[in-house]
């Protein structure tokens, strides 16, 4: 019997059915959470620019998807434990009491199935058994250590006692212990928001926005592209920053090198000709130029700077006054749709 027990106060249901709804609460009211992946790093660049953390942008640059499964780690741990704690501790109790109510029911059909076809102790164990599949991970029970047990009231009798003590350590659980399970509500949204495309623009690192994560034959592309000196572009021979956008470069009459071991020039208006992965790219001339990846450069040059071991100087030159700059990190913070400005 010892089991059984076991399984109906194994907290890993009641933790992975509590995981579950949370994810599901929080696609359907996080704004973050409830839209596409666009949407998502919307809010990811916002959280960036608020922190005005540098090392946090360069893992965000190099590797996007680990940096977005950070912020989502980090907003459902702030769910479970700020102001919202209330409401996830709520639905945990709910489900730890629906658990309880299916294992006192899944006992009561069994003793009443064994009794109306006049069944043995092993129908019964067979019976309950059954039952609980349907919502525990539970083995067959064995009945060997209570096979001299004939009378199913008496049984029934003594695990609905056991259950009453199985309910007062149901109702001990803590939305802490989650977070020792395999299934968590973070991870199931990361699941769910990043099983798409993560190929960077080989000029600007900027995230392809295809929510398909094998999408080829069709192109990879973004809405809005970034300025070269997130990646760390240079100009030739030189130590000097490129500050454009590659949505000006693919215009213009000028040539880049694919690699740095290579001596081959490619001009920006064929760059699909230097092979994968920019021929797997569609990038489109315009000159839209987002507020957000200008101020980033400005925020950060220093910081770029040595990072890259570049300059931002001659060409690279930002021409950009502190003034207006000062002015949009105020507007930065408390607008929610700064990103696409």
């Amino acid at each position: 019997m010892s089991k059984s027990y076991e399984a109906i106060k194994n907290d890993l249901a009641v933790c992975n059915k509590t995981a579950i709804d949370l994810a599901g609460e929080m696609r359907c009211t996080f704004p973050a959470f409830n839209g596409n992946r666009l949407n998502l790093e919307k809010h990811l660049l916002k959280s960036l620019a608020e922190n005005e953390d540098f090392d946090a942008f360069i893992n965000y640059i190099q590797n996007p998807r680990k940096q977005v499964e950070a912020f989502i780690e980090e907003k459902v741990n702030e769910h479970m434990s700020g102001e919202h704690k209330s409401k996830a501790l709520k639905i945990l109790r709910k489900n730890a009491g629906n658990m309880h109510e299916f294992a006192y029911q899944a006992l009561f059909d069994a003793t009443n199935n064994v009794k109306t076809q006049r069944g043995d102790i092993d129908m019964w164990a067979k019976e309950f058994s059954s039952f609980l599949k349907d919502k525990l991970t539970l083995e067959s029970l064995s009945c060997q250590n209570f096979m001299d047990i004939n009378n199913f009231e008496f049984l029934k009798e003594e695990i609905e006692k056991g259950l009453i003590s199985i309910k007062e350590e149901l109702n001990q659980l803590s939305l802490d212990k989650m977070k020792e399970f395999r299934l968590r509500p973070d991870e199931i949204l990361i699941d769910q928001l990043c099983n798409c495309c993560w190929e960077t623009c080989p000029f600007c690192a900027a995230v392809c926005t295809n929510t398909v994560k094998d999408h080829s034959p069709e192109d990879h592309s973004v809405p809005f592209h970034r300025s070269l000196a997130v990646k760390g572009a240079q100009y030739h021979n030189s130590e000097e920053m490129c500050i454009e956008f590659c949505t000006t470069k693919v215009a213009s009459d000028g040539n880049f090198y694919a690699g740095k071991n290579t001596t081959k020039l490619i001009p920006f208006k064929q760059y699909r000709s230097a092979g994968p992965p920019y021929a797997n790219w569609s990038i489109t001339s315009d000159e839209s130029k987002l507020k957000y990846w200008k101020w980033f450069v400005w925020q950060f040059q220093e910081e770029l700077e040595d990072y890259y071991a570049l300059k931002f100087t001659g060409h690279g030159e930002i021409p950009i006054l502190i003034k207006e700059n000062l002015v949009y990190l105020l507007f930065l913070k408390k607008s929610d749709n700064y990103v696409f400005e």
